[in-house]
């Protein structure tokens, strides 16, 4: 809002500012009235005025509307007199005829003198040496920064045949004043090359008002490259402030801005003139009571205010028409003459004619001079172009339809079942082909071409010719009506409908020489340019985008901000050469020769197939794609004409896919219908180098069918001349720019101009961050949680910065707590929603950008049983984020059922207690074994201690079980080792207990056994 209040403050001071300008100069005129007659002291000595010293002056208007003549004296020529009684002239709003002025003496009309004219009640200015009285120039920055200083340096620069704008982004004025004494106008010629200037014309009053009925305050449109153009603007009777304003708009790095050229101004209704104006040097009028004043001819030159123009001797000099001066001719040489064809005769032969360039530049007579060739000899005429034949034995037209012909033969009917290839070849260049257009303009004035077409055709390449100034623009135009097929994509890429090729030269000696390749479809639209010097080459350009369209190529010597208008032909013999053009399956044109068509064909051509069918290889049949499927438009022959719908897209009857606003992607169902419809979005205020605010709004619609569901830019940027209800130009696609300036009369009111699309397609929907040749670094997924869900757009119109064409990406947001439904935004890291000018970017926040919920994203409780009685809750899962589909359920109330005590305890740790208790009671089954065993041997290890042979006693049947094996003891050898476990846990055993025999309790043991002990064992048995 602060950027706009400041935007009208301009305009506000800037009206202000000239009402105190003329408020200054008339007090200096009061000032100078009141102090015109000294005081007593200081007055000279002066004789009494005489009858022939007075003359007679008008009278400014009194408040009856009228004008007196009074006689007043030379300034300090004498004093006192006796002047005549004032008489009553004429009305304010009087003014004298075209060719008249007023004479004060005898207060009648009068016819002007030769070599002079007048435009009545007017004035025109058209000699731009230096800046008028009446103008003045001012530019602005709307916020005072470092940038204001430099703004007030991008002025309006007066220079010799015209004013021209600043190539700056500032606002800079040319203001003009006129106190009109009746209603007038304005009438201006201006030249604007492209609509990347924003051109406005506004007209005042004294109280700082619009005047509408003028039209004041619309843009102006763009003239195209070299071209001019007039608009006349009605006035007002009383102050007007008309000012011509110029902005520069940025559009990206590497796009100059054009100025605006202002060759003349005439402004009627001015209060009457009492002097004719001269002619100004260059015209004439050899007549009294002119209007306006001829130019003069060539090889003829004028001084200001000729009756006639001075005829230069052409033996040695020459001058283009309008000159001031004679110019010395040079030595001719090959580059000062061109070669024409007469039209084909009947005996198919054209005659060779050669001719100098005009006016003629050079003098023939110099002993070092080229002549001039021999003209009127006949040639057999060169063939036509592919596709075009002879008509009338004189000139090459295309083929009619359904013909086709080589260029040699006349054209002859396609054969049966067959189709022309239709398209367009130039390689000939003998004439102009129908559909061509050549031109020359210039900036200065019309007499800066050599010729005006400007090409001149050399059989076998066409060039820009020679001896044009160094200001000129040499344009050629080649309209198409269109392409013979419809848009569409393929892998993600837009598929070629068409081809132009053509291959150049450029022979310049300017390093600044520049040749423009353009498109104009909705606007001209710069695809290539080259610059300097250039061998031949070929350059080709593939159409992705249906329409009928022209396609230009302007070529200019040098930059027009270097021009040296005191000498204009420092480079006469700059030219480019085109050799070829080739144009490839467009609407109109003519056919080289005939394609098969799969079903045969009819007076309109190939017999196509239905929507969504393709033809099958084998029975030539149309067939209907499988469903959700559609028909690549580009070869819908075979099974594989066939393709699936991008991911989240339906196929629309075949021939196209949409989106139906519902989205299942990784079993997640998203319903966007409620996002349905055109959105918007604008950038907050950016500022140019010079500190100028404009904004960037976007328009765009996510889902639906495109037939009723795209968005729309308009140019609200009324032009002058245009109907006050008509449309400006509007934009209609899925999603579309365009570029808003605060208004200069109502801080609300903007306006939209320069709409552009940056999305004609849905190429798909997905949750990652790239989708074919679409990336998102802008942007990511989150690390955790619910992906984005993102749409890719595209736009396939390329220009030089973007040579892909546009692409949009629409990221939409998860977030359940989100009221808002339009949040809206462009990405901090690019405020202007993009940050190569060619990707753009936009996150939309909203609780309808979340999937539909399911079960599982419900949680089940059971809470504690109470009473026997157990209560089940449902909630949300804390990790889920989704809206509408299905709600929760109610509490459920069970009976409450102990469950077994395993059952409380999970799996893993059933399995450990299990395994524990197994190994538990292994090891106590261990223990014991252990126990018995060491008890038997401790047993028997008594025995074998107790006796002296080494050899056991007899056992008591109780001491042995009845299952122990009594051989099992064996006796072990000192000098060897038991190799058995058991050997030696026995022979460790043995020796533990060996301590147990030898206390006090087993010595009386011994005493008391003693005998039996010592028994032999051979006894014992």
């Amino acid at each position: 809002m602060r950027d706009e209040m400041h935007w009208s403050y301009v305009v506000v001071l800037t009206c202000a500012s000239t009402m105190v300008m003329l408020l200054g100069t008339a007090g200096e005129g009061f000032a100078q009235e009141d102090s015109a007659e000294p005081s007593p002291s200081t007055q000279p000595s002066l004789p009494t005025c005489q009858p022939d010293d007075f003359h007679y002056a008008m009278t400014e208007c009194d408040e009856g509307g009228v004008r007196w003549r009074v006689q007043v004296p030379q300034p300090d020529a004498c004093i006192g007199g006796a002047p005549s009684a004032p008489v009553r002239a004429v009305d304010c709003g009087f003014s004298c005829g075209a060719g008249e002025y007023l004479n004060i003496d005898s207060g009648s009309c009068k016819k002007c003198q030769k070599g002079k004219y007048s435009l009545g009640g007017g004035d025109k200015f058209t000699d731009w040496s230096e800046l008028p009285p009446d103008f003045t120039v001012s530019s602005t920055s709307f916020y005072l920064t470092e940038d204001y200083e430099h703004c007030n340096e991008s002025l309006w620069d007066p220079i010799g045949s015209f004013v021209r704008s600043p190539d700056s982004t500032c606002s800079s004025k040319l203001i003009y004043t006129a106190n009109l004494a009746k209603e007038g106008s304005v009438n201006f010629t201006y030249s604007l090359a492209t609509d990347f200037n924003y051109f406005t014309v506004e007209v005042h009053n004294e109280l700082c008002q619009r005047n509408h009925k003028s039209g004041g305050g619309k843009a102006v449109t763009a003239t195209g490259e070299g071209e001019w153009k007039s608009i006349k603007l009605d006035l007002d009777a009383g102050l007007n402030v008309i000012t011509w304003r110029s902005e520069g708009l940025y559009v990206g790095t590497g796009i100059k801005i054009p100025r605006v050229y202002i060759r003349s101004i005439e402004v009627m209704g001015l209060q009457y003139t009492s002097d004719c104006t001269k002619c100004p040097a260059g015209t004439f009028t050899s007549a009294r009571g002119a209007a306006s004043c001829d130019e003069c001819p060539a090889n003829t030159y004028s001084q200001s205010g000729a009756t006639n123009c001075t005829p230069c001797n052409t033996e040695t000099m020459y001058s283009v028409p309008g000159s001031t001066n004679c110019t010395m001719k040079k030595p001719c040489n090959e580059h000062d003459y061109y070669k024409i064809h007469t039209p084909c005769n009947e005996n198919n032969q054209t005659k060779v004619m050669y001719k100098w360039i005009d006016p003629q530049v050079c003098n023939s007579n110099i002993p070092a001079s080229v002549q001039l060739p021999i003209s009127g000899e006949f040639e057999a005429c060169p063939p036509c172009n592919p596709g075009m034949s002879i008509n009338n034995k004189t000139e090459c037209n295309f083929c009619p339809s359904n013909q086709f012909s080589d260029g040699t033969t006349p054209c002859q009917d396609c054969p049966p079942n067959t189709t022309p290839e239709y398209g367009m070849s130039f390689s000939y260049w003998n004439s102009l082909p129908p559909n061509m257009h050549a031109s020359c303009v210039v900036t200065t004035n019309d007499y800066g071409c050599a010729s005006r077409e400007g090409w001149i055709l050399a059989d076998t390449f066409i060039h820009t010719g020679h001896g044009h100034s160094d200001d000129a623009y040499l344009i050629l135009d080649l309209q198409v009506d269109g392409f013979r097929q419809e848009a569409s994509y393929f892998n993600g890429r837009a598929e070629e409908l068409g081809t132009i090729s053509f291959a150049f030269s450029m022979e310049c000696q300017s390093e600044d020489c520049t040749l423009f390749f353009l498109e104009e479809l909705n606007e001209a639209n710069v695809i290539e340019y080259w610059t300097g010097p250039k061998d031949k080459q070929d350059y080709r350009y593939a159409v992705t985008i249906a329409g009928r369209r022209s396609f230009t190529w302007a070529f200019q010597k040098t930059d027009v901000n270097k021009l040296d208008y005191d000498n204009n032909h420092k480079y006469p013999n700059d030219i480019v050469k085109i050799y070829d053009i080739t144009l490839t399956n467009t609407v109109n044109g003519g056919a080289a020769t005939c394609k098969e068509c799969p079903l045969g064909s009819d007076h309109t051509g190939c017999i196509p197939c239905g929507p969504g069918q393709f033809i099958d290889e084998n029975s030539k049949h149309c067939k209907n794609c499988p469903e959700d499927m559609y028909v690549r438009a580009s070869d819908p022959v075979g099974e594989a004409a066939c393709l699936e719908c991008p991911s989240g897209l339906k196929s629309n009857k075949g021939e196209s896919c949409y989106s139906n606003c519902h989205v299942r992607l990784n079993e997640k169902h998203y319903d966007l219908v409620l996002l349905q419809g055109q959105q918007s979005v604008m950038s907050g205020a950016s500022f140019l180098t010079e500190g100028n605010a404009f904004y960037y709004h976007f328009n765009f619609s996510l889902c639906g069918k495109a037939e009723s569901n795209l968005a729309s830019c308009i140019d609200n940027s009324t032009a002058i001349g245009q109907v006050e209800d008509e449309e400006g130009a509007m934009v209609n696609s899925w999603v579309c720019r365009s570029l808003m300036l605060p208004g200069s009369d109502d801080e609300k009111y903007m306006t939209a101009i320069k709409p552009i699309s940056l999305g004609d397609t849905l190429l798909g929907i997905n949750d990652g961050d790239s989708y074919g040749m679409i990336t998102d670094t802008i942007i990511p997924q989150p690390e955790e949680g619910l992906k984005d869900l993102k749409f890719y757009y595209h736009s396939p119109q390329t220009t030089k910065a973007c040579p892909n064409g546009r692409s949009t990406i629409v990221t939409l947001r998860c977030d359940p707590n989100e009221k808002e439904v339009d949040k809206i935004e462009l990405p901090i890291a690019c405020p202007t929603g993009t940050c190569d000018g060619c990707t753009f970017h936009m996150l939309w926040t909203s609780q309808y950008a979340c999937p539909v919920c399911t079960n599982d994203d419900i949680v089940a409780i059971k809470q504690e049983c109470k009473h026997g009685q157990q209560v089940t809750k449902h909630v949300w899962n804390d990790t889920a984020k989704c809206v509408g589909g299905i709600t929760l359920p109610s509490d459920k109330t069970t009976k409450c059922v102990v469950p077994p005590w395993y059952s409380q305890v999970p799996m893993y740790a059933q399995i450990a207690i299990a395994a524990f208790v197994g190994c538990a009671i292994l090891l106590c089954a261990m223990i014991v074994c252990v126990w018995k065993k060491n008890r038997k041997l401790e047993y028997k290890y008594q025995k074998l201690a107790s006796s002296t042979s080494g050899e056991l006693p007899a056992a008591d049947s109780c001491a042995i079980d009845e299952d122990d094996d009594e051989d099992e003891v064996h006796f072990e050898d000192g000098n060897k080792k038991s190799r058995s476990f058991l050997s030696k846990f026995k022979s460790r055993g043995s020796s533990d207990k060996q301590g147990l025999l030898d206390g006090p309790d087993m010595e009386a043991f011994r005493m008391q056994d003693q005998p039996s002990i010592m028994t032999p064992l051979s006894e014992t048995t």
